[in-house]
């Protein structure tokens, strides 16, 4: 019913070369990361991959949320890698298009909050999450994601920074977007290497971390979400986010650098 990748094993020559690559990332490695348990194992390329499609397979053949939620209890490394809901609760807001009017006249030309603004601040939580952005330094993120809520309507992404905090302005005033971030677009470009996998390039995406020069990877997934998830999407308006959920438990299952997109260790 729906388009899935055949398993590797059916594909003797692909087969093959992976298997050559796994021997040789098995005698690179230390043995020792084989007799840990998986959930605290680093995976080689193979391994990763594997995790990759089945995981990948499972969530084209789901018809609901709740099947997409039961992924992330189908497999040790996913459980273990995925969002912490009690760090990160349901989003139960959205931005209207007044919102976002009212919002773009804190921004100026320079896509930075205007420096006035703490002193315009009415509410006790404007001003107590104003100062916790501040203490935190992200005053450019907030400004990137009024930038992406502004621009929901279709457009042609320009590499820049703050892609992700952009994409993440559009899912706050449209839900249909999803919310990607670097584990999610891991995740993905591993998985459009399933099919003719290049093990150098496959490191490369397993270290990788920031996407703003790279925002031809953002539209890829988004036009393979509405591929394949458009009627799904528009009878549950949770579906989308719930693949990014799943996504991004397997971009950090897979991941095999310890910094944040920032470049900060983690």
């Amino acid at each position: 019913m729906f388009a899935t990748t055949l398993p590797l094993a059916h594909d003797s020559k692909k087969y093959r070369a992976l298997t050559q690559c796994d021997m040789i990332c098995r005698t690179s490695e230390s043995s020792s990361v084989y007799q840990t348990p998986r959930e605290n194992a680093i995976l080689n390329n193979l391994e990763a991959l594997k995790l990759v499609e089945t995981t990948f397979t499972e969530i084209l053949n789901a018809d609901k949320v709740s099947d997409l939620q039961k992924i992330l209890t189908s497999d040790s490394l996913l459980e273990k890698w995925q969002m912490d809901r009690n760090k990160y609760p349901e989003l139960q807001l959205k931005l209207t298009d007044h919102d976002i009017s009212s919002l773009m006249t804190k921004v100026g030309n320079d896509l930075r909050l205007h420096a006035d603004l703490s002193a315009k601040l009415e509410t006790p939580l404007e001003k107590l999450l104003y100062a916790l952005v501040w203490k935190n330094g992200d005053l450019q993120k907030v400004a990137h994601i009024i930038k992406g809520a502004a621009d929901v309507r279709p457009t042609s992404l320009t590499n820049g920074p703050g892609q992700v905090f952009r994409q993440f302005g559009r899912h706050l005033a449209d839900r249909s977007e999803s919310i990607v971030d670097q584990h999610v677009l891991r995740a993905f470009e591993l998985y459009e290497q399933i099919n003719a996998p290049d093990f150098s390039k496959i490191k490369t995406i397993r270290k990788k971390i920031n996407w703003d020069k790279d925002v031809a990877c953002i539209e890829r997934y988004k036009r393979w979400l509405c591929e394949h998830f458009k009627e799904r999407q528009d009878a549950d308006p949770g579906f989308v986010v719930n693949i990014d959920m799943a996504l991004f438990a397997l971009g950090r299952a897979v991941k095999i650098t310890s910094k944040r997109g920032n470049g900060e260790e983690a």
